[in-house]
């Protein structure tokens, strides 16, 4: 009767699968079989039964996990559990009428093939699990620092039977929540122990870890082990210290730590510098430390404190405390107060360079004017001297001068020397060129 449910369910299933077959199509145009092979299905198995409630594992094959678990009535999703990082496997309550025989369930991870169909147990089959095992961690003391690697031993007892446990699996237990797993379970083979190694990154990481096995049966398949006694881990986050200026006696800067911690390093630090100015070390009693301020240091220098403690064979740092600036205290350090504040640099750079510049375009407009004005003046006084030449030689003009014998007469006679009347005659003709109104010799 269970198998003729069971198929008339089946066919509703490819009913409905039929009636989105265009969806199908579509994305297969997109996706061969050879593209992408989703993962491989998980198992899924009852781990406990109570008076109202049954436990499902749904678990992932070893290499394999995800974010997100669901688990299937049949088709319908009754239930999730959403992981912040991956995970192997999840954990399904049922209670009420989902514990019936007659349901039929599966579970899925992420985009996975879905898991074999299986039905609750009845409570009657249910059997007493085997025994819990012994769980120890390494630091013994469970005070750990963010960062640090915490490393579980789980060992299941001698079974009379010698059946050797299937698996392993370490659980961190939350307020409200039968445990979560923090490690891929360990499959192991004629073995009766395992090891987990978890990082630690921050508190969240602290509380009750347990650990337990599974056995495999013939009548109900997996059954899992009692957890084991709890290991209680702690992971120290150091408070961030306060770092205060105090100007009594020349100043000195106090870096308090917490009061649970006494008997720490102190470390003074200059801002964007790695290595510390100066370190000391608190006394049995106190968590704080004082620093001198530095007799030399720069106007406007900023200084950070920090502070370790020892914790087993490591030590806890704490954060760096907020930066504090250092003002000038007159009479003890060498730094001069100014009253208009701090120079900026880059406002001097910027004037001298714009200076500069204002220079640099006077002394080039200067010069060509100067070049400028002076050849003005040659093209002036060239134009004056040739105005000159053309006057000077626009009064030139061309003279015939012709020159006559002249005879001597004796004086008192209009006769000559040889009796004959006198008259001129030219002996040569010459022209000369003279100057205008020329006075003769």
């Amino acid at each position: 009767m269970l198998v003729g449910a069971f198929n008339a369910r089946m066919r509703k299933f490819t009913q409905a699968n039929e009636k989105g077959g265009s969806a199908l199509i579509i994305l297969k145009q997109h996706f061969s079989a050879a593209e992408y092979s989703p993962p491989p299905a998980p198992t899924l198995t009852q781990t406990y039964t109570r008076d109202s409630s049954v436990e499902l594992l749904c678990l992932a094959p070893e290499g394999y996990g995800g974010l997100v678990f669901k688990i299937f009535k049949v088709q319908q999703l009754i239930d999730q559990v959403e992981h912040s990082s991956k995970r192997q496997g999840a954990h399904f309550i049922l209670r009420g009428k989902d514990t019936e025989k007659k349901n039929l369930y599966c579970c899925q991870y992420d985009h996975s093939r879905i898991s074999s169909y299986m039905s609750p147990e009845p409570k009657a089959v249910s059997v007493s699990p085997p025994p819990s095992p012994h769980l120890v961690v390494e630091p013994s003391s469970g005070h750990v620092i963010p960062g640090d690697t915490l490393s579980f031993h789980c060992q299941a007892p001698p079974d009379p039977q010698k059946q050797s446990p299937e698996a392993f699996l370490l659980l961190r237990r939350v307020r409200g929540n039968p445990g979560s797993m923090v490690a891929p379970a360990q499959l192991v083979s004629q073995s009766h122990e395992a090891r987990f190694s978890v990082k630690t990154m921050g508190r969240e990481d602290g509380g009750e870890y347990v650990c337990l096995y599974q056995l495999k049966s013939s009548k109900t398949g997996q059954v899992n082990s009692t957890a084991s006694q709890p290991v209680h881990i702690t992971v120290i986050e150091l408070p961030v210290p306060t770092l205060s200026l105090s100007r009594h006696m020349g100043g000195v800067m106090e870096c308090v730590g917490s009061p649970s911690y006494p008997q720490g390093f102190f470390y003074l630090f200059r801002v964007g510098v790695l290595s510390p100015e100066a370190t000391h070390q608190a006394s049995l009693t106190e968590h704080s430390a004082r620093f001198p301020i530095p007799t030399h240091y720069e106007r406007g220098a900023q200084y950070q404190c920090q502070y370790s403690v020892a914790l087993g064979k490591s030590n806890a740092y704490s954060k760096m405390s907020s930066p504090v600036t250092i003002p000038c205290i007159t009479g003890y350090h060498e730094c001069t107060p100014t009253s208009t504040g701090s120079t900026d640099l880059a406002l001097i750079i910027g004037s001298v360079s714009a200076g500069v510049l204002f220079l640099m375009v006077v002394g080039i407009l200067c010069f060509a004017v100067h070049r400028h004005l002076k050849n003005m003046s040659e093209r002036r006084r060239q134009r004056n001297q040739e105005k000159f030449w053309q006057h000077v030689h626009s009064r030139d003009h061309v003279a015939d001068l012709t020159l006559q014998r002249l005879d001597i007469a004796s004086e008192g006679s209009g006769q000559t020397l040889s009796g004959r009347p006198s008259f001129s005659e030219p002996i040569y003709d010459y022209p000369m060129a003279t100057f205008k109104n020329p006075t003769l010799c």
